[in-house]
């Protein structure tokens, strides 16, 4: 039996309610008893959900970096990478370690298990995702153009990645000792865009530096995809090469590159991709606001099919 119940995201519905505790309903509604907090909540959002997680309404598994928002900000889908703890300015670097342990802290008052990371991103454009996207859409993702954009957004990154790892690299050093007194493990996740980091086959490189039980690998299927979808790597690559390193998933569904949707409602192999995930894994699922109730209540059996039970 999986050691964690199947858990369900804020970003469903975090960023248009202040009131936590009706956050915390309309999800406990579904049928879910375990939360990840999401970087859209409010600081009046996060006094509620404490309050139903004090009064045992519901347990909190995860939180996602940076939560909360700051006073007068807005909620957007950036603010999971609105600091880059792999910028080598040290002053953008250490204003986003400081965020981030405010995240551990509310971790542990919530009694989180994981903190999710977007590590940050290096110093390229997103020019290159919507030009390749339309190759891949008109052309294929086997194309020539579609082989040479990417050969040379690799060589772009290559060229230019080694100061932002290694501020990355010190970010984590510097969080790993309040994570490890929070009792959280810190998730660094796979990424959505090529530029950003780390890529996959770059986290095998932070977990072995690190050596420590309070950092792990967060899988995102729908980010996975995505990589596959445009031609960077397979799922199934990705999946080999650090599937007994995963603490922790984000569950949804993708059409090419849109995802966040419904589990069932798009296109990627869920049943094979959960089947290699570890069994006490966190999972999450992580879904956008647009998607109705009535395709959550849709997808709630097929999960369970699928051994996930919330």
């Amino acid at each position: 039996m999986a050691e964690y119940p199947l858990g369900f995201s804020t970003s469903w519905n975090g960023a248009g309610l202040k009131d936590g505790r009706e956050i915390v309903d309309q999800i406990t509604g579904l049928g879910f008893r375990c939360l990840e907090v999401e970087y859209r909540v409010s600081r009046e959002a996060v006094v509620g959900i404490e309050e139903a997680v004090n009064s045992g309404a519901v347990r909190v598994l995860s939180v996602h970096n940076y939560t909360p928002l700051e006073t007068g900000e807005q909620a957007t889908s950036r603010g999971g990478d609105k600091r880059n703890l792999a910028s080598p300015d040290e002053a953008l670097r250490q204003e986003a370690v400081r965020l981030t342990r405010r995240s551990l802290d509310l971790g542990r008052r919530l009694g989180a298990r994981a903190l999710v990371l977007h590590l940050g991103e290096t110093d390229m454009t997103r020019d290159y995702f919507g030009e390749l996207v339309d190759i891949v859409e008109m052309e294929g993702v086997a194309s020539d153009r579609a082989v040479g954009l990417r050969r040379r957004v690799k060589a772009t990154r290559d060229a230019g990645k080694g100061p932002y790892l290694e501020a990355a690299m010190r970010s984590l050093g510097e969080l790993l000792p309040f994570a490890e007194a929070a009792g959280i493990v810190l998730g660094i996740e796979n990424r959505y865009y090529y530029h950003q980091v780390p890529l996959s086959d770059e986290i095998p490189g932070f977990l072995d530096r690190l050596k420590s039980p309070y950092v792990g690998y967060w899988h995102d299927i729908g980010h996975a995809h995505v990589m596959e979808a445009l031609g960077f790597t397979s799922h199934r690559a990705i999946l080999d090469s650090l599937a007994e390193s995963i603490f922790g998933v984000h569950l949804h569904d993708a059409l090419f590159i849109r995802d966040h949707k419904a589990p069932g409602a798009g296109e990627i192999p869920l049943e094979s991709i959960v089947r290699r995930i570890p069994e006490n894994a966190v999972k999450i699922v992580e879904l956008a606001s647009v998607v109705s109730r009535a395709d959550i209540l849709k997808a709630v059996p097929l999960l369970q099919e699928l051994g996930l039970s919330p």
